[in-house]
């Protein structure tokens, strides 16, 4: 049996595409599994051994072409499109896959009954199978709206035996090995902690309090930190090479555009890591690390909370509008 998964956005959206993968494999050893992924999420392919193949989406529009001619060759027995959007779709059509399913959801902000009409009418029409997730409908019922769940409902209905109790077997490349004297927090500096609510004053007010502990802080980063988090970058020293972490007696580093398998390597070592819903918060998910994580409370928490929640991790959730938030974090450890 041989596979096909579309799923080329978010880094997040990837990792909770795992599972659904790992599920798969549980249940049918000699499935053979291609993914179609981001220049952004592919990164994550690359450190999960159960896909067989990698296909990288290109933002050139004439690399469509090329990448449809690959897949047509590659004469898959299934084909899944997981992501929003009618790229995966049109990639579907073109496939030659025997069984081609579609996943489809409707906006998590209002009732809106027109809301993804033209994909709904087009997988009706070309497609073996799909799922519509009326996504404010669900929430408002209180149902399960989480995104594993939902794909591996659709790979479910498409006919395809599927394991649900995973736990990611995600390989971490341990490029540098920390010297922990003390426990290890991990604080990913990403823009949506700064809002209405909550100020880069109050968060160097976290910092200041939780210098008090006997922890060793590490800030970090991502593409938009430096214009929200100038105050931090001037009060506190940042490093760019792993190395430089041990050589340092500071007890709160930035650690700044370290590459992905620093990154991750860093996080994999950590023993709290309390971050903004982002891809980190994913990332943080497959380790065995405590975790927080800061929902943006004008952009829907409730749902996020339910369709992106981390996958099997118990985490502590938060909210930027909590007047103490500050407090809750501090009690964290």
């Amino acid at each position: 049996m041989k596979i096909c998964i579309e799923r080329s956005d978010r880094m997040g959206d990837m990792i909770l595409t795992l599972p659904v993968i790992q599920g798969i494999k549980e249940k049918n050893p000699d499935a053979i599994v291609h993914v179609i992924a981001s220049q952004k999420n592919s990164k994550i392919c690359k450190q999960f051994s159960m896909i067989d193949k990698i296909f990288e989406k290109s933002k050139l529009s004439s690399s469509f072409n090329d990448l449809t001619q690959s897949i047509r060759e590659e004469k898959y027995d299934y084909y899944f499109t997981f992501s929003p959007g009618w790229f995966g779709l049109r990639l579907g059509f073109f496939s030659k896959s025997k069984f081609k399913s579609s996943l489809i959801l409707k906006s998590r902000y209002n009732l809106n009954v027109f809301s993804k009409f033209g994909q709904i009418i087009f997988s009706k029409l070309f497609y073996s199978k799909f799922l519509v997730i009326d996504r404010f409908k669900t929430l408002q019922q209180n149902k399960n709206i989480h995104q594993t769940n939902m794909m591996m409902d659709l790979v479910s209905k498409s006919g395809i035996a599927i394991s649900r109790k995973t736990r990611t077997n995600f390989i971490f490349s341990n490029s540098f090995t920390l010297n922990k004297n003390h426990p290890v927090c991990i604080i990913h500096l990403s823009s949506k902690w700064i809002n209405d609510y909550y100020s880069e004053d109050d968060f160097n007010n976290l910092l200041k309090s939780l210098n008090k502990k006997d922890i060793f802080i590490y800030l970090t980063t991502a593409e938009t930190t430096k214009n929200k988090f100038s105050k931090i970058f001037d009060t506190y020293d940042a490093v760019e090479d792993p190395s430089d972490i041990q050589k340092s007696k500071k007890n709160i580093l930035i650690c700044n555009n370290f590459n992905f398998e620093n990154w991750t390597s860093l996080l994999n070592q950590a023993d709290y890591v309390i971050t903004p819903e982002s891809g980190c918060t994913h990332i943080a998910s497959l380790t065995k690390c405590k975790l927080a994580v800061i929902y943006d409370a004008d952009n829907s928490p409730n749902s996020i909370k339910h369709e992106y929640a981390p996958w099997n991790k118990e985490y502590l959730a938060l909210e930027t509008m909590d007047k103490a938030l500050n407090q809750k974090l501090f009690n964290f450890f």
